[in-house]
């Protein structure tokens, strides 16, 4: 699994990056350079990037063709990493506000999907950079570029560590529905009315033959689509491969010969491109050869390139189980060792293990009006002492979920005790 980039390495990196480009800086005033915009905006852009570990040759970010929503013209975007972030870049003293203006009206000009927007615009006129998050959880933050490193935390985005709201998640579940039936509807018409989740045929023969097909064919790109953003191998790997390495001719080829490489331990490959080699042995038998890809058209290849631009975590792993439970007959999941459990499922078994105790025993502490802060610290340390532990995880919902409610019951112990002492956050001296 690839690891997250270190902060700490990042703060380094980012404060040579404020450095350089500060001394670049204060050269351009002294000999009085202001047109910098087309000159040194990708080499910015880059710069920037790569302190947070982003290789930006991986993927076409720069000059991305787009609609300005204002005249109706055609444009292109400094900087667009699609699910991610926007950047537009003006010459040295520029008004920013005129940047943040355009990158909106970028956005608004229709030619970037849903499944493709970005949570974050960034505008620079080299000197400053400011940093705005779109959406419910919205800020914006402006500062120097050579005190980029003060601000590391809130450029963290661009290490993929970044938070998603309940309302974000339900936005992009919809979003990532979309793109399935999309590829779906490619795959076997628009006039199929297939049962799917409890409703789902018991028996994959009285599916038919191209909906069983489209069945593991979406269950096996799904799993690629998430992996390539969950952090499973190198960042965007599959989508580069897509976009590189596939045709709408070749596609289904392509993907079978993908397939039987994820299918194969690393040490038993012989003779596998390296384009193909630098995917990971994914054992469960989700790839076996029991099924084709077939040939594919254009119209699946749109398809699921707009997959490959959608941020899949930005949905639950509660919704990535449920999709991945839906594009299945139950007899087929059951053959590949596949079950997906609902949350309310999975509170019946977890709330009487330990759940249903710790919460009434937190209850009693923050209704008792004589509880001490020992009390409530121990219960705590408790729970935190815990190992906690899944033998059959999958998508690892029973370990999400637990986590989720376990620090639900923690918070709820912390608030109790800043109302008690007047305390304004949500710390404890715990020593």
């Amino acid at each position: 699994m690839e690891q997250l980039a270190d902060r700490g390495v990042i703060r380094a990196a980012l404060d040579d990056f404020g450095h350089a480009w500060g001394q670049r800086i204060d050269r351009w005033r002294a000999d009085g350079q202001t047109h910098t915009e087309k000159s040194f905006a990708q080499q910015f852009w880059s710069d920037l990037l790569r302190t947070f570990e982003v290789i930006p040759e991986r993927i076409d970010l720069f000059e991305r063709g787009a609609a300005r929503a204002s005249t109706g013209g055609a444009g292109y975007i400094d900087f667009f990493w699609s699910g991610v972030a926007l950047g537009e870049a003006k010459s040295l003293g520029s008004d920013l506000d005129v940047a943040h203006a355009q990158a909106l009206d970028y956005l608004a000009g229709g030619s970037i999907g849903q499944h493709e927007w970005p949570k974050y615009v960034l505008v620079t006129d080299f000197a400053r950079i400011r940093v705005e998050r779109l959406g419910e959880a919205g800020w914006v933050s402006e500062f120097a570029v050579q005190g980029a490193a003060d601000h590391v935390d809130e450029l963290m985005f661009l290490a993929g560590r970044d938070t998603v709201t309940k309302t974000e998640e339900q936005e992009a579940s919809i979003a990532a529905a979309a793109l399935m039936a999309s590829m779906f509807t490619a795959l076997v018409g628009d006039e199929v009315d297939v049962p799917v989740g409890e409703e789902a045929l018991e028996e994959a023969e009285e599916e038919e033959f191209a909906t069983q097909q489209a069945s593991i064919l979406l269950t096996r790109l799904l799993f690629l689509l998430y992996g390539d953003d969950a952090g499973l191998w190198e960042a965007d790997l599959f989508q580069r491969w897509v976009e590189w390495d596939t045709t709408a001719d070749n596609l289904g080829p392509q993907l079978d010969a993908l397939f039987r490489v994820l299918n194969t331990p690393e040490d038993r490959r012989r003779g596998v491109p390296d384009s193909l080699a630098r995917f990971p042995y994914v054992n469960g038998g989700i790839f076996d050869g029991t099924s084709t890809a077939g040939f594919l058209t254009n119209d699946f290849r749109d398809a699921l390139v707009a997959a490959c631009r959608f941020r899949w975590t930005q949905i639950s792993p509660a919704v990535f189980g449920s999709m991945f439970q839906l594009v299945k007959s139950k007899q087929a999941r059951r053959g590949d060792g596949e079950h997906y459990t609902s949350e309310e499922n999975i509170l019946k078994t977890i709330g009487p293990l330990f759940l249903d105790e710790y919460r009434a025993r937190a209850d009693r502490l923050i209704q008792n009006k004589t509880t001490t802060r020992r009390e409530v610290i121990g219960l705590i340390e408790e729970m935190a002492a815990n190992i906690y532990v899944d033998p059959a995880c999958g998508a690892g919902n029973f370990l999400n979920l637990a986590y989720a409610k376990l620090r639900e019951i923690e918070t709820d112990l912390l608030a109790d005790q800043r109302h008690r002492t007047g305390s304004q956050d949500l710390s404890l001296d715990v020593s």
